[in-house]
């Protein structure tokens, strides 16, 4: 074992005894918890999280503050509550001592700091992973058991022994059961440079509030993950974000907005807003359908009042009217085009991205 390595396995052993997971069973298991309203399979009550990114020096403040959220969201009846990228890693990273100078700005920005060898993001999210893994899982698949709640969890950290480093969005049963485990397919440039992993398998789950997918925040720029979710049987096409950008419509349209019109589903937006670690999110969350299925023939069925403030959204989604709509407005494949042209085109792409053809 390398020193570095020693280094690192003491620091992950130092974190986790600061999760302190006894006191955050202790905490949940003294609150109380209303339960939410049973799904019918006909129509589902969605509690979107717009939640604003801050760092938590005690795990304890992290729980309550997830904690309260999820109970006013069950009070407003949502059956499915739904958190966004990055919630369950940048607020927990204030568990890392002088974790605010080390990735200060005035040494170097995130990207640029890697890029020089100032600040190696990549060894922090390697030694934040078990214990913010922990606590994310404690605490979402405790809530969902006791307020008897369906709640993607937005995303965390997925370290695997190699040393790859993974965003993992997680889906949990009212039983407190995975029910999901998705990670980031597509990854933001920046996200490149620090050296993470990107994952190959976009996956569905079945539930009783209806058939879900939770592809990632830069998923939702590309079609294919949300085609593919979409002829896996999607119903619900989840994108939990954390857009470094003021909101912007148009900007953020080419994501979840435009890929529903193209792939008819439900399309939900759950961002983080506010500033951490240097860094500003921002954005309106926001639940889509095709323009046809909407109110204002716009495609919004409900958005967020603010860009860059916590809220919680509360909309209803029909999902016996998306699957008559679906029956009515059925797909025409060419599918002898698609077998002409997609595996050489992308062969291309791999090939002129420096990447080997496969024979």
């Amino acid at each position: 074992m390398t020193l570095q390595h020693l280094l690192l396995k003491l620091g992950q052993k130092f974190l986790q005894q600061r999760a302190s997971l006894g006191a955050i069973r202790r905490f949940l298991a003294q609150q109380d918890y209303p339960l939410a309203p049973p799904p019918d399979g006909r129509q589902t009550r969605l509690g979107v999280i717009q939640l604003e990114g801050r760092l938590y020096t005690h795990a304890i403040d992290y729980v309550e503050h997830i904690y309260q959220l999820v109970r006013q969201a069950v009070q407003e009846g949502a059956q499915l509550i739904i958190f966004p990228e990055d919630t369950g890693s940048y607020p927990l990273a204030g568990l890392i001592p002088q974790i605010e100078r080390l990735t200060s700005s005035r040494e170097a920005a995130p990207a640029q700091a890697v890029q020089e060898g100032k600040a190696p993001v990549l060894t922090l999210f390697r030694l934040l992973a078990p214990a913010a893994r922990a606590i994310y899982q404690t605490t979402f698949s405790t809530l969902a058991r006791s307020f008897r709640v369906h709640i993607l969890a937005g995303s965390t950290i997925a370290l695997e022994r190699d040393g790859r480093v993974f965003k993992e969005a997680h889906l949990y049963s009212p039983e407190g059961k995975p029910l999901l485990s998705q990670r980031k397919t597509h990854l933001f440039p920046t996200e490149a440079i620090w050296g993470l992993s990107a994952g190959s398998r976009i996956q569905v789950a079945h539930t009783p509030v209806g058939t879900l997918a939770a592809p990632i925040c830069m998923d939702h720029t590309y079609f294919e993950p949300i085609r593919i979710a979409w002829l896996l049987g999607a119903e619900i096409i989840i994108d939990p974000a954390a857009d470094a950008a003021r909101y912007n419509f148009w900007l953020q349209s080419r994501g979840v907005w435009g890929r529903v019109q193209e792939s008819p589903a439900y399309g939900v937006h759950a961002l983080m807003v506010g500033k951490i670690l240097g860094v500003e999110f921002g954005g309106c969350s926001g639940v889509y359908a095709p323009l046809e299925m909407t109110p204002a023939r716009d495609g919004i069925l409900a958005q967020a009042h603010s860009g860059d403030k916590e809220e919680i959204l509360i909309a209803q989604v029909d999902l016996e009217a998306l699957r008559q709509y679906r029956h009515e407005h059925r797909p025409r494949f060419n599918l002898d085009l698609y077998r002409r042209y997609i595996p050489t085109i992308y062969l291309q792409v791999q090939g002129r991205a420096g990447g080997r053809r496969k024979r």
